[in-house]
């Protein structure tokens, strides 16, 4: 089954549009996680990694019946170095072992083999001489689209071979997304080409739910775009960031409504610590328990399962 198809079963089993972001800012994770791995480590980037990854494992366990699709943002791992990266790959193979779907947000791309590393590493197996592992195992990859076609090779042949999918940057959530994706091409935005380009490229795949393996990424907080998008492009299916502490609002998602279900919504620092601000009256794991009900609360007023 392609990874779509597991998301929208997911989704519908769960009654949960929510992709968890699992963005780790060490300011903002409980204080318990980083004491015990200075404890363990000093005041090192294993000790940060290990509280990285005891907080990743308690979110996963508290969202476990109550999001589809998780997604670790890349760049905040990267950045504790090697230590840091391994506490990804703890965090993509826990979240496999409990059942969810896994997004990896590493915006990737570029072309021929070097596009086949991304690919093939994120999502599908790794050739070694005559064996082959698979090094994260991840369901979804996020791809920027700016080496234009020749970067969705590689995805195309992973989807037929390996089942999985991407989500491509069509319309993304911040401000300065006007720089270069609004510009007029031929009497549309850039991201319209993009998402012309991604429903063209792919539209030779099966589509067993009524969308593509690969869908894009258009922002919560571009309320026009959305519906636009979406009425220009029925057969792919959305993530959409900037819901809650970016300002992206529930009007903006009940102008794309369509039936089986069209999108799922990503909502990180507005869960994970909110014990800090909106739930700060309750410890962090009810916070987090909480914040998760609510916002299914309020998707599932405009989502059709």
């Amino acid at each position: 089954m392609l990874s779509i198809d597991k998301l929208i079963y997911e989704m519908k089993k769960k009654r949960s549009a929510i992709c968890l972001g699992l963005d780790p800012f060490l300011e903002k994770i409980p204080s318990k996680f980083i004491e015990e791995g200075e404890f363990y480590f000093g005041k090192t980037a294993s000790a940060y990694s290990y509280a990285v990854l005891q907080f990743n494992k308690k979110v996963l366990e508290l969202s476990k019946d109550k999001v589809a699709v998780v997604k670790p943002q890349f760049s905040l791992y990267v950045k504790l170095g090697v230590e840091g990266i391994l506490t990804f790959k703890n965090t993509v193979s826990y979240a496999k072992e409990l059942g969810f779907l896994v997004i990896v947000d590493a915006k990737s791309n570029d072309i021929d083999s070097s596009m086949e590393g991304y690919v093939d590493g994120f999502l599908g197996k790794t050739k070694l001489f005559n064996d082959e592992f698979s090094a994260f195992d991840a369901d979804f990859l996020t791809v920027n689209p700016y080496l234009g076609v020749d970067s969705f090779k590689s995805i195309k042949k992973t989807i037929e071979t390996q089942q999985k999918g991407a989500f491509v940057l069509a319309k993304t959530s911040n401000q300065s997304s006007k720089d270069f994706q609004d510009k007029m091409i031929d009497g549309k935005p850039l991201y319209w080409h993009v998402a012309k380009k991604v429903t063209e490229y792919f539209y030779d795949c099966k589509k067993e739910n009524g969308f593509l393996p690969v869908g894009i990424v258009v922002g919560a907080t571009m309320a026009d775009e959305l519906k636009f998008l979406r009425e220009e492009f029925p057969d792919l299916f959305f993530l959409i960031p900037g819901y809650g502490t970016q300002g992206g609002t529930i009007d903006s998602l009940s102008k794309i409504v369509k039936e089986n279900v069209g999108f799922v919504v990503n909502a990180s620092r507005s869960i994970l610590y909110s014990y800090l601000d909106k739930n700060k009256d309750f410890d962090f794991e009810i916070a987090i328990s909480k914040s998760i009900d609510e916002m299914n609360d309020e998707l599932n007023k405009v989502v059709k399962y």
